[in-house]
């Protein structure tokens, strides 16, 4: 079971179901043609399995909470409060939990056969970093002007004193950076089109000063592989990141776009990397991974 606790939302199958239903309400999909969708969805990992009780009680107390409570979904649920064979998998966690999930299933059939609530008229749309959009585009070149450097602290290891110093070299030095993507995620896989979350993955020049260099020296600059761990004996590196936080990078950054090349449209450099380790960042953590690259043992 993915159950963290006897009630009927404690379940990561139950969570899955709920946060699809839930965004497609959102969105003012109503609330029959949303469960439509959601049932067609989940319908082949759940009807028929020794989990299908998880489905129909999610959705019963979601849609009876919100007064949305179809005949099918409520039917179908007190069958499955009332076939013992659901409830007996609850006897491995102890005879404690298994009382306890019966008497939660008692008060919920109670509650399905005697009590309705008033139609929600209006649902909330999913969290705003599910559907947020970077502004930047493919071939963007950026000046990123570090404000607060890594952490790192004085050591007598001859490795960390040299990323100590490094560190401190950085503050308010300047880096350059290329959009060389702009990758995008659905709100939901049921309905991919009806909105989306956008970032940009950007890779890292092999270039760092004082002041905005002009942007025709990139021209003859390489891309340089982004260290994210660092030691005398191992380096994890990658090569593309995007960063979490890059429209709200104050405290750490500045970003400033210099200019695009949209080439990168058509020719992506060939050190990308598709799918990179760790490939999403706040800028942070971005600043200390500027250090352990720059320090370029």
């Amino acid at each position: 079971m993915g159950a963290w606790s006897t009630r009927i939302f404690d379940d990561d199958g139950a969570a899955d179901i709920l946060a699809e239903y839930k965004i497609l309400l959102g969105y003012g999909i109503p609330p029959e043609e949303a469960y439509q969708m959601v049932h067609n969805y989940f319908a082949k990992d759940y009807l028929g399995s020794d989990d299908e009780d998880v489905f129909w009680l999610g959705i019963a107390l979601y849609q009876w909470k919100n007064g949305i409570l179809l005949d099918e979904v409520k039917e179908n649920a007190l069958k499955c409060i009332d076939d013992g064979e659901y409830l007996e998998r609850w006897r491995e966690s102890g005879e404690r939990i298994y009382h306890k999930r019966k008497e939660t299933l008692n008060v919920f059939k109670n509650k399905l056969l005697n009590e309705v609530n008033e139609k929600k008229k209006k649902f909330p749309k999913c969290p705003a970093y599910y559907r947020k959009k970077t502004n930047l585009k493919i071939g963007d070149l950026l000046a990123y002007i570090i404000h607060e450097p890594g952490e790192a602290t004085q050591s007598n290891d001859p490795f960390y004193s040299m990323l100590y110093k490094k560190v401190k070299e950085l503050d308010k030095k300047v880096v350059l950076l290329r959009v060389v993507n702009v990758s995008k995620r659905p709100v939901t896989e049921l309905v991919p089109e009806l909105d989306y979350e956008s970032w940009a993955e950007m890779m890292l020049y092999d270039w760092c000063g004082e002041e905005i260099p002009d942007k025709s020296i990139v021209a003859s600059l390489n891309f340089l592989p982004i260290v994210m761990e660092c030691d005398e004996r191992y380096r994890k590196i990658v090569t593309n990141i995007s960063l979490y936080d890059v429209e709200d990078i104050n405290q750490f950054a500045e970003i400033i776009v210099l200019g695009n090349d949209n080439s990168f449209g058509t020719c992506i450099p060939g050190l990308y990397l598709e799918n990179p380790d760790s490939p999403s960042l706040h800028c942070s953590s971005f600043n200390n991974y500027l250090a352990m690259t720059f320090l370029k043992l």
